[in-house]
């Protein structure tokens, strides 16, 4: 921080979420430091530090032996919670800009500049990296390849925004955002932040990233996935836009209502009662009003 008090340069962090990360960790570090110092960065100040995420093997150890500040969980917790973590201590610190890279050494650090500039510039306040607008440098198993299509298209349909790679582990976030975000749930944190930022009205862009196979380590991507990333972006879709859900269930709520009392009062059919209409006439309304005062407590926040 005093040397970029002193210089005034843009004071960028760079967070390394890990879980049991031995054996890619170090290249990491090493793999972003060798980036650094090249003559193109001589005009910002980095820091970088890891989130070890409870590891039980020597991620911690190896990365302090690499001279970078550890943030320790005293449990794993999840990359969504490593995540959330990472950025609330880059905002903490300072830090102009916030770089997450995923610990597992899978990511081509050339190019870091392309995930700052266009914040510097103004032109945008979270980049993601895809992998599928630029290079896959190994065959992706199917399953992953599909899960990762699928995904990448519902949060399109979400967001209204057209993203390519729905898991990306290389992303930068402005001040501003950082001092705004949320992740909601703990296991993953991707998907949640593209919703989040586009819920909170920042600028999204997505640029080509490079990517190699992982060497190390064990991918927390498993048969669960689906079943953990499809609340949490529920989830986050309905915080980012609570009046927007709830009028849309209130609605059909009070439409099955409406037409249920239509049908019992011209005697159409008996299996339900007026009853029955009244009851969801009335929650439809209630969801609709809790969707608004949802809406008014989250945008005072």
């Amino acid at each position: 921080m005093e040397q970029k008090n002193k210089f005034n340069l843009p004071y960028v962090v760079i967070f390394i979420p890990a879980y049991n990360e031995e054996g890619a960790i170090g290249k990491t570090i090493d793999s972003v430091k060798e980036e650094l110092i090249k003559e193109k960065y001589k005009e910002f100040y980095f820091e970088t530090i890891v989130i070890d995420d409870g590891s039980k093997d020597k991620t911690g150890e190896i990365a302090k032996g690499r001279g970078v500040k550890v943030i320790t969980h005293p449990v794993n917790m999840g990359l969504g919670a490593a995540t959330r973590t990472g950025m609330r201590t880059a905002y903490e610190m300072g830090a102009d800009i916030a770089v997450k890279v995923d610990g597992d050494a899978q990511f081509v650090m050339e190019g870091i500049d392309k995930m700052i500039s266009p914040i510097l510039e103004n032109k945008a306040d979270v980049i993601f990296g895809s992998r599928f607008l630029g290079s896959i440098l190994y065959k992706m198993p199917f399953h992953r390849a599909w899960g990762n299509t699928f995904f990448a298209w519902l949060t399109s349909r979400l967001t209204g925004m057209k993203v390519t790679d729905s898991s990306t582990g290389l992303i930068s976030f402005c001040r501003r955002y950082l001092a705004c975000f949320s992740i909601l749930m703990d296991y993953n944190e991707t998907q949640q932040l593209i919703i989040d930022a586009w819920g909170k009205n920042m600028r999204v862009i997505e640029i080509p990233i490079s990517s190699n196979q992982r060497k190390s380590g064990k991918s927390f991507v498993n048969w669960k996935y689906p079943f953990r990333v499809l609340p949490a972006m529920l989830r986050s879709y309905i915080h980012a836009k609570p009046l927007k859900s709830f009028f849309c269930i209130g609605s059909c709520i009070f439409i099955i209502g409406v037409a249920i009392g239509f049908l019992w009062f011209f005697g159409i059919s008996r299996f339900f009662g007026g009853l029955s209409s009244a009851i969801l006439i009335i929650t439809g309304i209630q969801i609709i009003l809790f969707g608004f005062l949802a809406d008014i407590v989250i945008k005072k926040r």
